[in-house]
């Protein structure tokens, strides 16, 4: 049994194809990174914020097919922070060798392990693949750390000092929300979550949005199981075809507010009003409509056409 035991170990695959990734929360940019897994790096000088969860850039490193790693080396510059963290993170080799099994990581599918990385140190590693069964994205959580860190105070003042001038959007974003630590260190919630974005004219509203701890959802579906938003990004036409863009900041406490009222369902309804640019965002619940925020709408420039990037709204009004 034994002998048979060691044959059995020794003709097991330890080759697999991957790449390692790079991820930073949307609204709470990193530089400086560098993650070594020892058979695959990756890095980036430049300061990013892609997403929590996805996969910043491409990358080719080292072989194609390597041994799944036992650790990680992470070093980055939290810009919201100025602070820099480094350590070496654990990887569960056995947790990753099941996943590269069950999903088929082989000649016709690939995978990668995505380094999150997030203010206060906060460290997550995914496994990330498609699943060729039924063509969805596929990210499991490998690992979850905190790294500590020390403030830079070499960071050129453009970027230390924290104003609208040196930070314009991310500035406006950190003055709503501060830094929410806790939705890294305690993963989002996700909820049965419905966006009602039908103008009373039957046009549909295209809207994005990013959650708390900076998941950004590019093209939402109108139902799923997703983190509730923080910022909702949205577009609708009027009668004559003219465009209204804005994006919209979710009241502070609006996470708290749905923990509070225990729904097992989030619908928010968008209704648009007459003159094409005010617009409502209420909370339906057992057919009773709550007001949670109000707000004007704008053309966009051809600047904001070209970057796909609007301007906050404008007016706002929030009655939680």
């Amino acid at each position: 049994m034994i002998s048979l035991s060691v044959l059995l170990f020794s003709c097991q695959k330890t080759k697999y194809p991957w790449q390692p990734g790079i991820s930073a929360p949307k609204y709470y940019p990193i530089a400086d990174v560098f993650v070594d897994f020892k058979n695959g790096r990756n890095g980036s000088r430049i300061t990013f914020d892609n997403g929590w969860g996805n996969s910043y850039g491409s990358v080719v490193s080292g072989n194609r097919y390597k041994d799944i790693p036992n650790e990680v080396f992470i070093h980055y510059n939290s810009a919201v922070e100025n602070f820099v963290y480094k350590g070496t993170v654990n990887i569960p080799k056995e947790k990753v060798l099941r996943l590269f099994n069950q999903y088929d990581i082989e000649k016709n599918n690939s995978a990668d392990l995505i380094v999150g990385m997030a203010p206060g140190g906060w460290i997550r590693v995914w496994f990330h693949t498609i699943d060729r069964k039924t063509d969805k994205i596929v990210n499991v959580e490998i690992t979850k750390v905190k790294l500590r860190g020390n403030y830079d105070d070499s960071t050129d003042n453009r970027y230390k000092i924290k104003n609208l001038e040196n930070w314009g959007k991310y500035y406006i974003y950190w003055q709503h929300f501060g830094i929410p630590y806790e939705a890294w260190a305690e993963n989002e919630k996700e909820y049965d979550l419905v966006f009602d974005f039908k103008k009373p004219n039957n046009r549909r509203v295209s809207f994005g949005y990013v959650s708390l701890d900076g998941t950004f959802y590019q093209r939402t579906i109108e139902r799923g199981h997703q983190k509730l938003p923080s910022e909702i990004e949205m577009c609708w036409l009027d009668d004559k075809n003219n465009d209204y863009c804005c994006k919209i900041l979710m009241p502070k406490n609006f996470k708290k507010y749905i923990e509070q009222k225990n729904l097992k369902q989030v619908n928010l309804r968008l209704e648009i009003e007459k003159d094409h640019e005010h617009a409502t965002l209420y909370l339906v619940n057992d057919n009773k409509k709550e007001k949670i925020v109000r707000f004007k709408s704008s053309q966009p420039t051809e600047k904001e056409i070209k970057d796909i990037e609007y301007a906050y709204a404008q007016n706002v009004e929030y009655f939680i």
